[in-house]
Parts: C-alpha cells; structure tokens; sequence
C-alpha cells in the first residue's frame, strides 16, 4: 500500500495522539498548521528527525493558514484537531480540493454545514472519516455484530455518563464551556462517543424530547447535564442521562435491551477509582453485560480484548486504526472498489442529531422531530451572516415552522 502524505490542522494536546497513530501506521506527517504560528513550529519541531516526519521550515512544512498550506504542500490527507467549531470549515478547504480528510469528534456543531459537506465530498470524491474510536474497541464490535447476525433485535438502549469536570479544567482554554467557541457543554464534548455508540447501535434518530441544566459550572455557558427520550426510526427507544457535575465520577456505559429480553452493554469509562487500582485514564472498556454468553466466556474476553495494546501505545491505537481504516478505503476508491467507513459524514451525524435535538426541544418545550432539527441548522447557518441577537423561545418556534415552510416551497417548486 502506498506511504500517504498527511498534514494537520490544529496543534492541541490530541494532535500529539493522533501523530503517534500515523506515524505507528507508517505514514508521512509533512506538515502542520495553526493559526498560532509559534505554536505549530514548536509542534513540528518536537518530532524533529522522526522518521516520516518533515524537518519544520516556516511557510515550507509550518503554517498559519489552512488554504496557503493545502495550496503549497501536496498531501493526501487533512487530520482536522482545531475546536468543534472549526472542523467542517477547515475540512471543506480540503474536500473542496479532493483532499481526503479526517476529522476529530464531533464532526463539527452545524448538521446543515455536514449535509453540505457531504454533497462537496460526493463532488470531488474526497472520503471523509470522522473519529470515533469507540467504534473499533472488540467489545463494541461484538454488540453491533450480535445485532447485525440478528441474535438482538434492538428495543430500547440506556446511555449513562455520570463524569465530573472542575473549574480548572474549563479555564484550561478559552473556547471551553461557551456557546460560541464549544457549541455546547457535557453533550457536545464528554458524552459524544456514548451517544455515537447509541446510534451505532440502533441507527437513524426520528425524533428527540430532552432538557439540559447547568447545575453547579455557574462559570461556563453550557450544559454540565442533560436528559432525554431519543425515538429512532428502527422503532427502538433510549433514554439518555448525562452529566459532569457527579464528583466523584461514577459510571458510564451503553447498554442495548432486545425485543427477546437479552441486554447487550459496554462500560465505555470507569470512575474516580470506582474500581479499584483502575484508574479513568487507563481505564479499558469491556461488556459489563452480555446475556447471550455466559460469565466465564465474558471474563475471557475481558482479559483478550487488549492483549495486542500496549500501555505505550493505549493512547492512539484505536486512532491508528481509524487510521488505516482510510488508508484502506482510498486505496479501495483508486481500484474501484466500494468505500466501507465506520463512521463517515452520515452516520457522524447521528450524535450531532441527538445533542441539537436536546437543545431545540428545550428551546421549544417539546419533542422535535429530526427534520425539524436539520431544518433550524439550516436556517441558522443561512442568518448567520446577519447581526446576532438573543433568540426567545417563540421566535425559535417561528424560525423551525419558517425553515420548514420553506424547504416545502422548494420542493412543491422543484416538483412543477
């Protein structure tokens, strides 16, 4: 298989994971940048002399603007690490350019700037692949094979993150915990893999009814808890639970009950050592419950499914084979062969559809449907560009039915 040429947007404290799981593939890093251009030279240049990694040269391999470095270096892929904010914006640079990208969870805030996204990537034939790692760990292949194989009908799923974030951590930097910056609080940034698996699991949201709170962050904007009713279009239901405000942290799982009474679950995190000598930053999720298997084959599991990974290499293993997950799928697209991707553009945007339904309904009082959803992210992206202002609950009402109005005059004109 071919070496690939990656470059990297943003330069935080995952970029470093995401590097390792590149280089681990044996592929090339021939540039970064940031658009704090100190930092990205002092990034690159701590991989000095590693194998695969460019030597960094300002505006050669180091760079403070996307579009300058994607028109100077030729690379294969985008590793997209900047704010949640940022990802579709920076990526579209790349797809926009055929340049495959892959973007860090979640796929970005705006469900309307995905659809579009996906239809620019659909144009050049870029592939997109969007983290989530928790998709690659074998106790969640083995869920999402048990379903497949049809040994559990889904009927409803439980996702449970009870996690705790202190102030120091939301100062640690400045687009934490704001609306503008993050997009969203415990929903958007802790529960976001949870709320992948969830739909991994049980498919396409139909509809969502939630609340959120901040309930002891009195210093951040954003939600520190959340509730919901998640319908899916399958039929099955969920409840979701989730908070940073439970110190000390205690459980977080996922867990699938089918329609012939068996659960199918994974502890994805562990507490503040809520299990003895296990720590949550060398905690291995496992299936803390699978009824279709007894308790002696779950304990082998249990002591296998890591065996391969080393505590070094922990870190970014799952990202390496997200990793060579893309490089596969490229070298498929070159020889004409269909694309497979655990997670893309579409099926990112289950967890996106899940934390902006709890938003809107609360905005709203009541459950709202995933068209509405995507029909507000649209009308939201199109006023963007007008002056802000505080937005009441009847004025969002106004602009969800407004949205909808619209999009049904497009399609009544589109169909004369």
């Amino acid at each position: 298989m071919t070496k690939l040429r990656f470059a990297l947007v943003g330069t935080g404290n995952i970029a470093k994971q995401h590097v390792a799981a590149i280089l681990s593939c044996g592929q090339e890093l021939v540039a970064v940048c940031n658009r704090n251009i100190e930092k990205a030279m002092l990034f690159l240049s701590n991989y000095s002399g590693r194998e695969g990694v460019a030597p960094a040269v300002l505006e050669e391999t180091v760079f403070s603007d996307v579009a300058q470095m994607l028109d100077t270096v030729k690379i294969d892929v985008l590793y997209v690490t900047t704010p949640h904010l940022s990802h579709i914006d920076v990526a579209f640079l790349a797809v926009r350019r055929g340049i495959h990208c892959i973007i860090e969870k979640p796929l970005d805030i705006s469900l309307a700037k995905a659809c579009y996204l996906k239809e620019e990537s659909e144009r050049t034939g870029a592939i997109v692949s969007v983290i989530a790692q928790s998709r690659f760990f074998r106790p969640t292949e083995r869920i999402k094979n048990a379903i497949d194989l049809g040994k559990l009908t889904p009927a409803f799923g439980i996702v449970n993150v009870l996690a705790w974030r202190d102030e120091a951590y939301y100062r640690s930097n400045d687009w934490r915990g704001t609306w503008e910056h993050e997009g969203g609080g415990v929903l958007v940034n802790q529960s976001v893999h949870e709320l992948d698996l969830l739909c991994y699991f049980l498919g396409e949201v139909e509809s969502v009814y939630g609340v959120w709170r901040n309930i002891n962050h009195p210093y951040i904007e954003v939600d520190d808890t959340a509730q919901a009713l998640v319908t899916f279009k399958s039929g099955a239901t969920a409840t979701v639970v989730v908070s940073n405000s439970v110190n000390p942290a205690q459980d977080v799982f996922v867990h699938i009950v089918g329609t012939n009474g068996h659960t199918l679950g994974i502890k994805t995190h562990g507490g503040v050592e809520k299990e003895a000598g296990i720590k949550p930053s060398t905690f291995k999720p496992y299936n803390d419950v699978f009824t279709l298997e007894d308790e002696a084959t779950l304990a082998q599991y249990r002591a296998n499914d890591y065996a391969d990974v080393s505590d070094e290499s922990w870190a970014y293993h799952f990202f390496a084979l997200q990793v060579k997950e893309l490089m596969h799928a490229i070298e498929s697209k070159k020889n004409g062969l269909k694309v497979h991707l655990r997670n893309d553009i579409c099926s990112a945007q289950g967890c996106m559809m899940i934390f902006q339904g709890i938003y809107l309904s609360q905005k709203l009082g009541r459950p709202v449907t995933a068209k509405e959803i995507i029909d507000y992210s649209m009308s939201l992206l199109v006023s963007s560009s007008k002056p802000k202002k505080a937005e009441s609950d009847a004025e969002t009402a106004e602009t969800v039915e407004a949205a909808a109005d619209t999009k049904a005059a497009k399609a009544a004109k589109a169909a004369e």
